[in-house]
């Protein structure tokens, strides 16, 4: 295109068919969009992931966006747009020339099919933002999940990661006394443990032992919250090997800026106001109304988008002046920030980076309940959001990732519970990263409920002794149907290259 036609695109109208109009500004509620454009944008960009070329849309009487906000100015991404456009018309019909006319022909169409696509997958994801995103991410965006990063970046240096094979050991085989380790980067599988067992049985003496041995390995740093009790707080020896600080909530804040970076644009401070509506709605024992959420959006939005820095006594006051200025009745939205606000649960003195760069042991004993889940949930949330701004790890010749960071979280069965999306996207996402998660519960039953390509992001299995009666979770997890009852003190059962292993840890 010349420089002439495509200032004739950009003062052209674009427009789609009037059911698929329709359901564009439905999505305007579904994701916290502010214009029409912005689901225009995403319908097309789904339309155009396809293989094929779309039908034609059966009219063209939807809404109308001048090419300018439909794509943007050329400094902007506009011209990103129009070439992947020419790009998909020369490939499904390269016989055509490239006018105005077959541009808001190809515009409409892929509008009006991504849009019912759209459609489709928020009804797949139950019509909940978080598994929304999540899945637009995973399965419908053909994303390279082993793409070797060749530059530095500001938030995380690239240089000092090396691709090795990480061996941890576990113990030795009960059966031939042979020493038992497991490659955590090894080609194929996740470097995510589960590790499952009753009270005493040994699974947070096993959980701490391999991230002390990953850690005196690698140097990477360890994030570790005990989300039941104080325990591991009262263990310098342990705070020692891993180079950790010791941080008890609520009687500490965490110094870290949770919503740092949400003034960058419109999209991404829409998307930590909806990050912060859904962590404060899990954490609740009875959760947000619908129109409770709403009002979350709309109050927090404009806090988000134009400040810095901002705590919990922010969202509290920017929530107050919300409810004031539109003559509502205040209701648990208004009285749940203020039971928060009792605790300074976060500091914002930290970036992401300084905070995730660091080794931290964080504890919960002494805090109430929702302030022990909120807590957690927006750590998770600040946590996925940097690693996103992050290169992918390097990969060795023989397909070892370098690991850039451990997440542990003993007594994890609440955080499964609740099924916050923080959790769930550390276990999916971020293999490519080099975040590798560990975690401790009391039984496979806790993973019950949870998804099956959750369960797949599990590349080590460990269970204790344990009466769990779950076997569907267990035939997932260990591709049998083994007795963990009978497992004596010290005893685990794993899978290791598909194969299941006892193993005497202790």
């Amino acid at each position: 295109m010349s420089e002439i036609e495509t200032t004739k695109v950009w003062l052209a109208n674009f427009t789609t068919s009037a059911e698929a109009a329709k359901l564009s500004k439905d999505f305007l509620n579904h994701l916290g969009f502010t214009a029409n454009y912005q689901s225009a944008r995403l319908a097309i960009g789904r339309s155009l992931g396809e293989a094929n070329f779309p039908e034609t849309a059966p009219d063209a009487k939807g809404m109308s966006i001048k090419g300018n906000l439909l794509f943007d100015d050329e400094t902007k991404g506009g011209l990103l747009w129009l070439a992947l456009l020419v790009e998909n018309i020369n490939q499904h019909q390269p016989t055509k020339t490239i006018t105005l006319e077959l541009l808001q022909h190809t515009v409409r169409d892929h509008w009006h099919r991504g849009i019912f696509l759209l459609q489709k997958d928020w009804e797949e994801a139950e019509s909940d933002y978080s598994k929304f995103v999540e899945l637009l991410i995973t399965r419908r965006a053909a994303l390279p999940s082993d793409v070797e990063a060749t530059q530095n970046h500001e938030n995380g240096d690239y240089s000092s990661l090396i691709a090795k094979a990480i061996s941890l050991s576990l113990g030795k085989n009960t059966d031939s006394g042979e020493p038992t380790n497991w490659i955590i980067n090894g080609q194929g599988y996740s470097p995510n443990v589960a590790i499952m067992g009753q009270s005493g049985a040994g699974k947070t003496r096993m959980m701490l032992k391999l991230l002390t041995e990953l850690r005196e390995l690698t140097g990477v740093p360890v994030l570790l919250i005990d989300a039941g009790k104080d325990e591991l707080a009262e263990r310098p020896d342990l705070a020692s090997a891993l180079g950790a600080t010791v941080l008890k909530i609520p009687n500490q804040a965490i110094p870290l800026d949770i919503f740092h970076g949400s003034t960058l644009s419109t999209e991404t401070a829409r998307d930590v106001t909806i990050a912060f509506r859904e962590s404060l709605d899990k954490s609740l024992q009875k959760g947000l109304t619908d129109n409770q959420k709403m009002r979350v959006l709309e109050a927090l939005k404009s806090l988000f988008s134009k400040r810095e820095n901002i705590t919990m006594v922010d969202v509290k006051k920017t929530i107050e002046r919300y409810y004031e200025e539109n003559s509502i009745k205040p209701d648990r939205v208004v009285t749940i920030p203020n039971e928060l606000c009792q605790y300074q649960l976060f500091n914002p003195t930290l970036s992401p980076a300084e905070f995730f760069n660091q080794s931290w042991i964080i504890t919960f004993g002494s805090a109430p309940n929702e302030s022990r889940r909120l807590t957690m949930f927006l750590l998770f949330d600040a946590l996925h959001r940097y690693l996103q701004t992050l290169p992918e790890s390097p990969i060795d010749k023989d397909g070892h990732r370098a690991l850039r960071m451990a997440v542990a979280i003993d007594e994890a069965r609440p955080l499964l519970d609740a099924k916050h999306d923080g959790l769930s996207k550390m276990v999916r996402l971020h293999r490519s990263h080099g975040l590798a998660v560990f975690m401790a519960s009391q039984s496979p039953d806790d993973y019950a409920g949870q998804s099956d390509d959750y369960m797949e992001q599990i590349g080590l299995p460990v269970c204790f002794k344990t009466n769990a009666t779950s076997t569907a979770v267990l035939n997932n997890m260990f591709k049998s149907k083994p007795n963990f009852a009978a497992l004596n003190s010290g005893v685990c059962l794993s899978v290791i290259n598909n194969q299941m292993q006892k193993i005497t840890a202790f």
